[in-house]
């Protein structure tokens, strides 16, 4: 019998593998999606130490976003172009702050004819988290490693194109429901990246990751961070 299941969950690995293939011509920087991350964490990564292997479901957890992100990039690309509007579309274009030694790729940036820049992250979740962050009573603090790297994108690209005007957004997809909402993202978070960024940069730069120990500032940023983290009972014990 065909293991229709098996073949499916190696197919997923091998797509795993392959996106990083994108990060080969940047060995040893930081990775723009990792904004707001722990540092011992960052430092790990950056040495290229092993982790945990994502199990089964949380690679068709992460195939599924990407399904969702293709989707959206390619409707927004289509209307765009299919358009007589002025616009410059950017997909899963690649962002660098080489002195900071941080590389990315942005899911949607478009810049119409009045050089007014809009950089969109598009974000999948479950329906306990999108209640948390759309219910009656939302958390009002967010998602500051989702701002911040929204807002390393909107860096990035803001320093490559000039633009006039800016606006940066979160389009959020409920796996649920298929319901979707835009927040918002108020700029005032590229400062907060930056320096993220420029803190990272300046701790790690003459460190190891055995250098820094749980406790530490920025190791980790947020106590919830050690219960996913893959390095955790390997590399580090966390707190």
């Amino acid at each position: 019998m065909v293991d229709i299941l098996g073949i499916y969950t190696e197919y997923l690995r091998e797509k795993n593998s392959t996106h990083k293939e994108k990060y080969v011509d940047y060995e040893g920087w930081f990775s723009a999606s990792t904004a707001g991350s722990c540092f011992k964490k960052q430092l790990l990564r950056k040495e290229n130490t092993e982790e945990k292997p994502f199990d089964d479901r949380v690679l068709r957890l992460l195939r599924l976003g990407t399904i969702v992100h293709q989707d959206i990039q390619k409707s927004v690309t289509d209307s765009i172009v299919s358009s007589d509007i002025n616009y410059k579309i950017y997909m899963e274009h690649r962002i660098t702050l080489p002195e900071l030694k941080v590389v990315g790729h942005l899911d949607v940036g478009v810049m119409n004819a009045d050089n007014h820049l809009k950089v969109s992250d598009i974000k999948t979740c479950a329906g306990y988290k999108w209640k948390m962050k759309f219910g009656r009573t939302p958390d009002k603090r967010g998602n500051p490693n989702y701002n911040m790297q929204l807002s390393t994108y909107m860096i990035g690209l803001s320093k490559e194109l000039k633009p006039e005007s800016m606006e940066m957004s979160l389009l959020w997809y409920n796996k649920d429901t298929s319901a979707v909402r835009e927040e918002l993202v108020d700029l005032s978070w590229m400062q907060k990246a930056e320096s993220y960024w420029e803190d990272l940069y300046d701790r790690c730069e003459d460190a190891t990751s055995k250098d820094l120990k749980p406790g530490m500032y920025g190791v980790p940023m947020e106590n919830w961070e050690c219960r996913y983290c893959g390095f955790k009972d390997i590399h580090c014990e966390g707190i």
